[in-house]
């Protein structure tokens, strides 16, 4: 049998028991309207249109059209080529981006999916084709109107503060180029093979016979490309007497 503290007004005791339901009560209010309000910024940021992109974010030159949202969205970019995305929505809500995206063109296929926080990028499962009118559309390119093909094959590449990351391969079929003069090149069949050594992620580009370059993504934003006379002799312009390191931050 319970018995109530005569010390202890039984209209005080009361008031507790009251005070703790409201308390839930607005406590509950609360986190409603906070998730009500972030669903609501989440909503009018996805629904903007893809145009925006333009008034936020450098656009590169390629690029010629933009439609959809930036939910759901295409860029249209010259050659025939288009760059479409699929946001996901549930990751929204816990900061994240994540994005499956297709680039196809002429001669080119190939999917993938995109994550970001504020704190990270990454790129996984991208699979596909590259063609060489795709490779024509990169501004300053030392090669032009190649015939090579790149088949690509990459679990992830991703960077987060701190530390860099990559895994898988690219084939590059043999075929030819042409220089800035006019030239023509032969280019190699080449393989890419993405690794992760520590916190770097490392590209390393080989022939039949030797490495050609090797490309250093360092955790603390370093960017190192280290290129044999092999390599060099593939780009017009370029010393060939010995190893070429090209160090940056970025």
């Amino acid at each position: 049998m319970t018995h109530q503290d005569p010390t202890i007004p039984a209209a005080a005791t009361e008031g507790k028991r009251h005070r703790k339901p409201r308390f839930r009560w607005i406590l509950s209010a609360v986190l409603l309207a906070s998730f009500a309000f972030l669903v609501y910024v989440t909503t009018l940021i996805v629904t903007l249109p893809a145009t925006a992109l333009r008034r936020i974010a450098v656009i590169p030159a390629p690029i010629t059209d933009l439609y959809g949202g930036l939910w759901e969205g295409r860029a249209v970019l010259d050659g025939g080529y288009s760059l479409d995305w699929d946001l996901r929505g549930w990751p929204l809500f816990a900061a994240r981006g994540v994005a499956d995206w297709t680039l196809q063109g002429p001669d080119t296929q190939l999917t993938g999916v995109a994550t970001f926080t504020p704190a990270s990028i990454s790129a996984a499962d991208i699979v596909g084709r590259i063609g060489p009118g795709l490779v024509d559309l990169i501004p300053g390119a030392a090669l032009k109107n190649c015939t090579s093909q790149a088949v690509v094959d990459v679990q992830r590449m991703s960077w987060r503060k701190g530390a860099a990351a990559a895994a898988g391969a690219v084939l590059i079929s043999e075929g030819r180029c042409k220089d800035l003069l006019g030239r023509d090149t032969t280019v190699p069949q080449m393989t890419l093979d993405l690794t992760t050594e520590g916190r770097d992620a490392q590209a390393l580009l080989k022939d039949r016979d030797s490495t050609l370059a090797k490309v250093t993504v360092t955790g603390e934003r370093r960017l190192i490309a280290r290129i044999e006379p092999e390599g060099a002799v593939l780009v017009p312009g370029m010393p060939t007497s010995g190893p070429m390191i090209i160090e940056m931050p970025f």
